[in-house]
């Protein structure tokens, strides 16, 4: 409209000059050429004519200079008005492209305004978060609905975005999923543009790293953790006491299991590591939460006790001691324990060696008082499972009582002799009980197996100090003097002379007493001379000869 305005009263402008020159010349230069004439109508005709001739190719002129003119500029509008729907039509396009790049991005993500609006979320993000766009609309909602826990800090970070020209990096943010699932997600955001209405753009992306800090979290857990028992370690334990180095009323208690060695050669390694277990877990449920129990390795553990009361401790100690000690084994374990609070503000290495001095003392009381018991089971336990008997004792001590006094045995072989006799055949619990019951003659590998008993019954001695002495005994007697024997194949003097004694009368015995792969026993006399053929063989000739004589004067 302004357009056609301005060019109508430049038309109208020049057309009014020219008509206002023309009236006030036009008579004028008549009367100059014509003069006072009668003809003075028909000149005015002619002028009258001539002005509108003239006055129409001056407007016809106008036009067409002012049609060209509005021609151009309408091209310009036109060429203007192309581009800007080109413009448009790639914007169109590009926010089509961007819309459809942050949807099907395998990368959370999210495109917002200025004003807080949701305008785009990627497909990946819907999928591991549960929520669409129709639930959160806004910047609001999803922080809101997402991250509950720290929404109003996470809401005022989100506000300060749009300011911003390049990127921010947000850190790692637990994301709880609409199904309650927790994931750990990086986030990134940075600003992309303006939209339609002039509005800043922000395209904020997360990277999914759960996996990665569930892996952390467990090599962590593996670092800091006891596999077998699952408590905290000795790394775990040897960091931890730096935190608790300041505390005042801090109490350390140590902790161990009594004849977990024995229980291992007996049993096995997975029988001891099944009493391992039972025992963390007793330490698990008798000790308060907040104390941080430790195993150190082996059968040692620690507690630590932030609040240490001397009565709750010994509360305590009574409890593991009963949880412990379980009747129905034939090797019943103890539960050793020590502890200790911090003196004045002595270091805690201090403190755990008075703690440990005590577990050191209860150590041997508790040895004291279940040695006894748990020999006598051992030795329960052998009758029950093995081929021997209290029989087969009681006549081997008779017959050690006369070779004692033919050969005028020193006291502390006499005594280790009687040891011997009592537990030469304890490894024989751990051995299969159906190769004890067995018809007939023995394969190689039930040979082999059964053979196994002096190696075990050695470390079953060896575990409890007061049969060590005569534990080389138990592992030899086996041993022939040519060299023929198990389980070294040691000959003559190597064999220790306790090994030799029992081996001749253990022989006898063997050969004149019912035995089920053997019904038929050996007479007295038979028996005499089959040792006395195999003197130098497997029997020590100067025992042989002694007991021979003993035996043939004696009426057994």
């Amino acid at each position: 409209m302004g357009f056609k305005t301005r060019h109508a009263g430049i038309v109208a402008a020049v057309y009014g000059v020219f008509g206002i020159l023309w009236i006030l010349f036009s008579d004028w230069f008549t009367f100059v050429i014509f003069g006072v004439s009668e003809d003075f109508i028909y000149y005015s005709v002619i002028k009258g004519l001539l002005f509108v001739l003239i006055s129409t190719l001056i407007i016809f002129v106008l036009f067409i200079a002012l049609k060209r003119q509005f021609q151009e500029e309408i091209d310009v509008k036109e060429d203007q008005l192309d581009a800007q729907e080109d413009f448009a039509k790639s914007f169109r396009n590009e926010r089509s492209v961007l819309f459809k790049t942050i949807e099907t991005s395998p990368v959370p993500a999210l495109l917002h305004t200025e004003d807080m609006r949701i305008i785009a979320m990627s497909d990946s993000l819907k999928q591991l978060s549960g929520y669409d766009l129709e639930e959160v609309p806004t910047m609001r909602a999803w922080i809101e609905k997402a991250y509950p826990e720290h929404a109003k800090r996470l809401y005022e970070d989100a506000m300060k975005l749009y300011d911003i020209e390049g990127t921010v990096d947000h850190g790692t943010e637990r994301l709880r999923a609409k199904d309650g699932s927790i994931f750990h997600l990086h986030w990134h955001s940075a600003f992309v543009g303006h939209n339609e209405y002039g509005l800043r753009l922000m395209l904020s992306t997360g990277i999914d790293i759960t996996e990665r800090k569930t892996r952390e979290k467990e090599l962590t857990h593996i670092s800091y953790h006891d596999d077998l028992t699952g408590l905290y370690n000795r790394r775990y334990y040897e960091e931890i006491l730096k935190r608790y180095e300041p505390l005042e009323n801090i109490g350390i208690v140590l902790a161990d299991i009594n004849g977990l060695k024995l229980v291992n050669d007996v049993f096995g390694h997975t029988y001891g590591d099944e009493l391992l277990k039972y025992f963390a877990d007793a330490l698990r449920e008798t000790f308060p939460m907040t104390s941080t129990i430790c195993r150190l390795g082996g059968d040692e553990f620690i507690i630590l006790m932030e609040s240490y009361d001397e009565e709750d401790i010994k509360t305590i100690e009574k409890a593991i001691k009963e949880k412990i000690h379980k009747d129905d084994e034939d090797i019943i374990p103890s539960a050793a324990l020590g502890h200790a609070k911090r003196q004045g503000d002595e270091p805690l290495r201090n403190t755990f060696i008075r703690a440990e001095n005590m577990l050191y003392k209860d150590k041997l009381h508790e040895y004291n008082k279940q040695s006894g018991t748990i020999i006598q089971n051992l030795t329960h336990t052998m009758f029950k499972k093995t081929d021997e008997c209290e029989g087969h004792i009681k006549r081997l001590n008779t017959l050690a009582d006369a070779l004692s006094k033919a050969l005028d045995i020193p006291y502390e072989y006499e005594r280790e002799l009687r040891q011997l006799i009592e537990l030469h055949d304890i490894g024989k619990i751990s051995i299969d009980t159906y190769l004890f019951e067995k018809e007939g003659a023995l394969s190689k590998e039930e040979k082999a197996e059964i053979e196994q008993h002096t190696e075990i019954g050695y470390r079953i001695a060896n575990a409890l100090p007061r049969l060590k002495n005569v534990a080389y005994s138990i592992l030899t007697h086996h041993e022939n003097v040519d060299g023929s024997g198990y389980p070294f194949g040691l000959s003559g003097k190597d064999i220790p002379y306790t090994s030799r004694l029992f081996r001749v009368i253990d022989s006898y015995e063997n050969m004149t007493k019912e035995k089920h792969y053997r019904p038929k026993p050996l007479s007295k006399q038979k028996a005499l001379e089959e040792l006395k053929r195999k003197k130098d063989k497997y029997y020590d000739a100067d025992i042989v000869d002694a007991f021979v004589d003993v035996i043939s004067d004696h009426k057994a």
